[in-house]
């Protein structure tokens, strides 16, 4: 059954799209599989280099990504579904398979933070302005603002500048994101909230390996 707009819109409690937890939970699955061998590797060419830049982002990427919608409260579900899309499609690219990118605790912010831009762009009408200054900020500094122009270009490039998304296809990954279970709580939440998300956090990945194997969505945005 295909989603219907109001799935796709659908707040969670705190009165975010929950889409954005469902992406997020997706990215962080995908970065922790590439952790410990991405980090080994030096960055030995441009892109690698540039979605790597000078600082990794400490945040989860759900507080990240809680962080933008309360600045870009214009943000609506439908922003986060094309951002996984366009990031699997990045990955897949000619110029990500060549230069060996992969989605990984040193790259993720700034993968999604310009996979989510163009998704603003390209589906909000409201979203007038670019509103660069708001990654950094909700990176704690760690993305520039000066640094998402370039990622953008770079980004576009690799996707031939071609954003539109069919409808069959922003289903599919609507479903995908929908099969995703939901990640641990963020910094935000209680203490004891935070303590029970930890002790849930093995049995939850085991449970994302398990729905990957089972939908045939391993490695949505790496190469297995």
């Amino acid at each position: 059954m295909a989603p219907s707009a109001s799935d796709v819109l659908r707040l969670d409690g705190n009165g975010n799209p929950r889409t954005l937890r469902l992406f997020a939970s997706l990215v962080e699955a995908e970065s922790r599989r590439f952790a410990s061998s991405a980090a080994s590797q030096s960055a030995e060419n441009d892109l690698v280099r540039a979605f790597r830049g000078g600082a990794t982002p400490t945040i989860p990427i759900v507080e990240f990504l809680e962080r933008l919608q309360r600045c870009n409260y214009l943000f609506d579900g439908a922003v986060y579904v094309l951002a996984a899309a366009y990031l699997a499609l990045f990955m897949r690219s000619p110029a990500a398979l060549e230069a060996g990118i992969v989605v990984e605790p040193a790259t993720a912010h700034r993968l999604v933070s310009v996979a989510v831009l163009i998704g603003a762009k390209f589906v909000s009408p409201r979203y007038f302005e670019r509103r660069v200054e708001s990654f950094q900020i909700c990176s704690g500094q760690s993305i520039r603002s000066s640094e998402m122009c370039p990622l953008e270009l770079l980004f576009l490039r690799a996707l031939n500048y071609r954003l539109f998304i069919a409808d069959e296809e922003f289903q599919r990954f609507f479903r995908i994101l929908e099969r995703r279970p939901a990640p641990a709580r963020s910094s935000l939440a209680c203490g004891a909230t935070k303590r029970k998300a930890q002790d849930e956090e093995e049995p939850r990945r085991v449970r994302a390996c398990q729905l990957a194997a089972r939908y045939g969505i391993s490695g949505l945005f790496n190469r297995s």
